[in-house]
């Protein structure tokens, strides 16, 4: 069926919203005013709940918003909208769209795709297919993308169609709903006769993806003028990126997005910082920044007002500390906290080595270490509205550790990590603020976690140690913070303490109140699980609550340290696992690390052995005895592999339970 005419075509829009806190992200605006350009009425059904701001935009566009229970995800709301408006009216349109939020744009006019669709000869079309393909022995077929299916008139009249919504059940979740909807659907209707097609060709793509809209979306604008991107792309587990790409996608979107059209990505962070975990939206995104240490990047943006503040505590340690504080702009203003005795020590030090930066003491009480001479002391330099970043260091021994057995030159690694990525050099600084003007969304940067020596078991593959419950309380009940955590992802830490922060970002961790009384005194802090930890921890989902994101940050020095020592990582653990290898991905590898370090690994053959022999036994004996016999035979031939059953259920109940 071809419709020609753009301009006169009669189109409803069934569009189908979900957050979890009722709350729009700011591109539905722009999105759903090109949208309704192209329509003649507009139906939004909302699962679950909706909040005042977002129906009040929502009333912008449409009188009809319908909310439901959160249950069935989009296709259930997709049922219920149409089984609402009835098919006598639905019928009375030339084409019934529906589509959902998890799509962003438009990047191009929707009205170029649209004049293009209604010159195509098809009964549904959409904007992007699924290349068929066989996955792990299943095999998907060739399929419209469920986000944006629109049916013509001839399809929705039909018997067929009608009997499909109608007699659709009710699936739980996303695995169900994908497999016995989205990639069947095309395929069903296709056999009854009906014809399809998609905006962007496919089978242009077939050779490279099976999903172009994930994997290659920056090639889709660039080259197809596809005017969507999926929200989902900047914040993927970074596992399905790595696993066909390059880990490149999200990035040359955003920069594509961001330096070659008029979209606004400030509308990005907006529908994404909320809502996911800041982890994965590192990862996808590469918010990782590597800064010349001797030469100075273009700032574009305007001058940052800038501090530092460098908690003083060794002063044997002072030739390292005044090495680094000579990095200092001038125009950045210095403060130094340290207990009142050395004050002058420090003083005298810095007036001997020739040290001219103007400086501000701030005397501390001994307790609650860097941390609390940050937020007790200096909470009214980071508040006093004289600046815009901040940067925070100490001087570290962690001298802990070489009284647990360790060597000196383990924590003076880590010290040298920070603080190279921190002060490395004059121009490095000059860098990090001109990072701060050219990424306004920017809300602190901090040098990656240690993961030499001693440190590997402590921030690989995650960093929360026993820290992870006290960081949400701190987060959810001190601050009434609610951003996505998870015990099994990295937190977005400045593990080490020592970081620049654009003040508003890290406001509501000054805004608290903090009293030294709040910190445990000296000797009582210990390695980890202290409030002092979870400070550590919370920062940086403090700013994505306030819409920055933190990332990490290294010289180009230290970039080519890090780059051997990662690979080197890589090398050594897939070396020692080199029997388990299996497949050539990482991921691949690592399922079968896992398949032969399971310690359920053979319990489905045992019991397969078990079965088989128990059969043959009771073919010849148990199966020609009375009835009465055979039930307390069978009773006690079967209790191996009862036994074998519950053993395996405690064993899982019990890793479960030290997972949690």
């Amino acid at each position: 069926m071809t419709l020609l005419n753009n301009s006169v075509i009669k189109r409803l829009g069934i569009f189908c919203f979900y957050d979890k806190n009722g709350h729009a992200a700011r591109f539905l605006d722009g999105f759903l005013a090109a949208l309704t350009q192209n329509l003649t009425d507009l139906v939004i059904i909302v699962n679950g709940k909706i909040d005042d701001e977002t129906r009040k935009l929502f009333s912008k566009y449409t009188d009809t918003v319908m909310v439901r229970e959160n249950k069935g995800l989009d296709v259930a709301a997709y049922k219920q909208a149409l089984l609402t408006i009835g098919w006598e009216k639905l019928e009375t349109y030339d084409e019934v769209l529906c589509l959902n939020d998890t799509i962003m744009g438009p990047v191009y006019p929707f009205d170029e795709m649209f004049e293009t669709m209604s010159h195509r000869d098809v009964d549904f079309w959409g904007i992007t297919a699924y290349a068929g393909e066989t996955v792990n022995g299943e095999k998907i077929p060739t399929h419209l993308q469920a986000y944006w299916h629109a049916y013509r008139r001839d399809m929705v009249s039909s018997q067929a169609f009608h009997e499909y919504w109608e007699n659709m059940p009710l699936w739980s979740d996303y695995a169900e709903v994908t497999r016995k909807h989205e990639m069947t659907f095309t395929e069903h209707f296709a056999k009854l006769g009906f014809k399809w097609d998609s905006y962007i060709d496919w089978r242009k793509y077939k050779g490279y993806s099976s999903y172009p809209l994930l994997y290659m979306p920056m090639q889709l604008l660039r080259d197809d003028r596809c005017p969507v991107f999926k929200r989902r792309s900047f914040f993927v587990d970074y596992s399905a990126y790595f696993d066909q790409t390059a880990g490149q996608p999200a990035l040359d979107l955003y920069d594509f997005l961001k330096n070659e059209t008029d979209y606004d990505v400030d509308l990005i962070w907006d529908a994404i910082l909320p809502n996911y975990n800041i982890d994965d939206i590192r990862k996808a995104l590469h918010l990782d920044y590597v800064l010349p240490a001797a030469t100075r990047n273009p700032r574009n943006g305007a001058d940052v007002r800038s501090a530092f503040i460098y908690h003083i505590y060794f002063l044997d340690l002072l030739d390292d500390t005044c090495r680094y504080i000579k990095a200092l702009p001038d125009e950045t203003d210095l403060y130094i906290t340290t207990t009142e005795d050395k004050i002058a020590p420090i003083r005298d030090y810095m007036a001997a080595h020739g040290m001219n930066h103007p400086v501000t003491f701030i005397p501390v009480v001994n307790r609650g270490r860097d941390v609390s001479a940050l937020l007790v002391a200096s909470r009214d330099v980071v508040l006093s509205g004289k600046y815009d970043v901040i940067g925070f260091a100490h001087d570290k021994k962690s001298s802990q550790n070489q009284e647990n057995g360790h060597h000196g030159t383990e924590s003076q690694g880590f010290a040298y990590k920070l603080m190279e990525n921190t002060l490395g050099s004059r121009d490095y600084v000059e860098n990090i603020l001109t990072l701060f003007s050219n990424e306004p969304r920017l809300g602190q940067v901090t040098p990656p976690p240690p993961f030499h020596a001693l440190y590997f078991a402590h921030t690989l593959p995650h960093d929360w140690g026993a820290n992870f419950e006290i960081t949400k309380e701190l987060l959810e009940d001190r601050f009434n913070i609610h951003v996505p955590l998870s015990p099994g992802k990295p937190s977005a830490s400045a593990i080490g303490s020592c970081y620049w922060f654009r003040v508003k970002a890290l406001k509501p961790l000054f805004d608290y109140e903090w009293k030294y009384e709040d910190f445990l005194p000296e000797g009582e802090m210990g390695e980890d699980g202290t409030i002092s930890h979870a400070i550590e921890r919370a920062n940086g989902y403090i700013c994505q609550s306030q819409g920055y994101y933190p990332a990490w940050v290294m010289s180009d020095r230290y970039a080519r340290i890090e780059v051997d020592s990662l690979v080197y990582s890589s090398a050594m653990l897939m070396g020692a696992s080199s029997r388990a290898h299996e497949g050539e991905s990482l991921q691949s590898n690592m399922y079968g690390l896992y398949k032969a370090t399971n310690p359920l690994r053979f319990i489905p053959a045992i019991k397969r052995h078990l079965h088989t022999g128990l059969q043959f036994i009771t073919s010849g004996t148990i199966k020609k005895m009375p009835e009465p016999v055979q039930n307390v035979a069978y009773r006690v031939v079967w209790f191996p592999i009862n036994a074998i059953r519950r053993a395996k259920n405690l064993i899982v109940n019990t890793i479960q339970g030290r997972r949690k």
